[in-house]
């Protein structure tokens, strides 16, 4: 089969992964794949993780609301699309997956699948709200199949009214397991942590996210100094990358913590960094099902986050994470503080969370499973979805 797949953004976060994951699973199964990308990308990225993958970029495809450029980008993957004649075009992300399924269905391709790693939707009020969910609503009508990393966005979708009358599949996002579970500490962990010579290793605190508003390090930061006063050791590691990043360094320089508060930036050894933490966090407030909390189970550490839909399908609060209300950072800072100062509660939270079984997170499962579901949609006599 000819796949193509079509993306927002090309960068270090957890929708790219995935879908990269997915990419090379298929090639290595012999299909032509394709990746259709908008104007943030890393270069080399897609072609590390897929090896054989062909990339295509199409600079108007941007992540803000623009009407001229969503016209113009939905302009150029309706005559890619026309050219290329793909078997299955499978869209990524919120706005890819509005302009890339009307541009397949203009170009007439005959299976049209949208993967849902989080709805636009969800955490939007007013205005910006209802045109996510009516744009949503207009796309699922001209998709075959809808791919969800969790049971919380499948329900999301249905509970309004998105894609009734198409199949939801649950497919969940993929990666090594065991790379995560055997790590150990980089070698120059000391140097990580700015230990001066025989100074005792501290407390450590982990969060593996991209550096964007929706992730909430700024928010974090602003309770920085609560959790720091009741846990006055701890190193807080931030890995990862995004456009945020000069916003937090500056909070971090204003608040004083920068020998307490460390950016790592990009990490090619994510499973290193958790295994320098006595604990990790997630302070999202909207959420697919994150898979750096995967990864954090996958290592047997404590985690603390804030509720998310779907969430009950990975962590029981207070079994193998804690789960706290959203925006309540009280507790949330509470919770943080206790796993840090009661070694036998952290040590038992650890060992559940090694326990958990991840078998269906495994990347040969989701690159399976998604080639299933192309195949089933390729097998069946339908009309091709014909734009309203």
């Amino acid at each position: 089969m000819r796949i193509v797949h079509i993306l927002t953004r090309l960068l270090r976060a957890g929708s790219e992964e995935n879908t990269l994951l997915t990419c090379a699973g298929q090639i290595a199964d012999g299909h032509e794949v394709i990746l259709v990308h908008g104007h943030e990308y890393l270069p080399g990225f897609a072609e590390q993780t897929a090896p054989g993958i062909r990339t295509l970029e199409v600079k108007a495809l941007t992540r803000e609301l623009n009407p001229v450029a969503d016209l113009t980008a939905y302009g150029e993957i309706l005559r890619l699309l026309r050219r290329l004649r793909p078997d299955i075009v499978h869209t990524h992300q919120s706005k890819a997956g509005i302009v890339g399924r009307f541009a397949a269905a203009g170009a007439g391709v005959p299976v049209v699948v949208h993967g849902v790693h989080i709805l636009p939707f969800l955490g939007e009020t007013g205005a910006k709200r209802m045109v996510y969910l009516y744009s949503e609503l207009a796309a699922a009508k001209v998709t075959h199949a809808f791919i969800h990393v969790s049971d919380g966005m499948r329900n999301a979708c249905l509970t309004h009214g998105v894609g009734r009358d198409a199949p939801h599949h649950i497919v969940r996002s993929g990666f090594s397991l065991r790379r995560f579970a055997e790590a150990a500490p980089p070698e120059d962990w000391r140097r990580i942590l700015r230990l001066a010579p025989g100074e005792r290793r501290p407390p450590v605190i982990a969060m593996l996210s991209a550096l964007e508003p929706r992730k909430r390090h700024l928010e974090l930061l602003d309770h920085a100094r609560a959790l720091l006063a009741l846990c006055p050791d701890t190193r807080i590691l931030l890995a990862g990358e995004g456009f945020l990043r000069p916003a937090i360094e500056a909070r971090i320089a204003a608040l004083g913590l920068s020998d307490r508060i460390l950016l790592l930036g990009f990490r090619d050894d994510p499973e290193r960094v958790i295994a320098m933490a006595d604990v990790c966090v997630h302070c999202a407030d909207r959420e697919g099902l994150p898979r750096s909390v995967l990864q954090y189970l996958a290592a047997g550490r404590p985690t603390v986050l804030f509720d998310l839909p779907g969430i009950e399908e990975i962590i029981t609060n207070g079994v193998n994470g804690i789960v706290v209300r959203q925006g309540d950072w009280t507790e949330f800072v509470e919770a943080v503080a206790d796993l840090l100062r009661i070694a036998d509660t952290r040590e038992a939270f650890a060992e559940r969370a090694r326990h958990t079984r991840l078998d269906a997170w495994d990347t040969a499962v989701m690159s399976r499973h998604t080639l299933e579901i192309y195949q089933d949609l390729a097998g069946q006599a339908r009309p091709v979805p014909a734009l309203a």
